[in-house]
């Protein structure tokens, strides 16, 4: 089921808004990954990152932890695409300012590993 396109950044208004009031979410330690994937079927896979600024107060600290979240998603590209279905997804980091790659990548796996036994 890998997409040959790749995965894509989710973008616009409605389709985040989509995600959030007509998905569900799965949470794994510090990241909550909240999902729409429409009935029709999207073809591509869409993707978000975000840091409220509730959670991490400091916008350098927001923009580490979203540069972590990123290379992470980079670099397991098609574990992502082998495991997603096509749809919108928006990944949020819902923990303490100061995190490791190492524990994002961790929960980050774990979400994945939870997505594909509900799907």
């Amino acid at each position: 089921m890998i997409q040959e396109n790749g995965l894509e950044k989710l973008k616009g208004k409605i389709r985040v808004d989509l995600v959030f009031k007509k998905g569900k979410a799965l949470k794994s330690g510090a990241l909550i990954m909240h999902y729409f994937v429409p009935e029709e079927g999207a073809k591509k896979t869409h993707m978000g990152i975000g840091v409220p600024k509730k959670t991490v107060l400091m916008a350098y600290r927001r923009n580490r932890i979203k540069r972590q979240m990123r290379a992470i998603v980079r670099l397991r590209e098609e574990e992502i695409l082998a495991s997603l279905s096509p749809g919108f997804y928006m990944l949020l980091y819902k923990g303490k300012a100061g995190v490791t790659s190492e524990s994002l990548l961790h929960d980050f796996r774990a979400l994945l590993k939870r997505f594909t036994q509900y799907d």
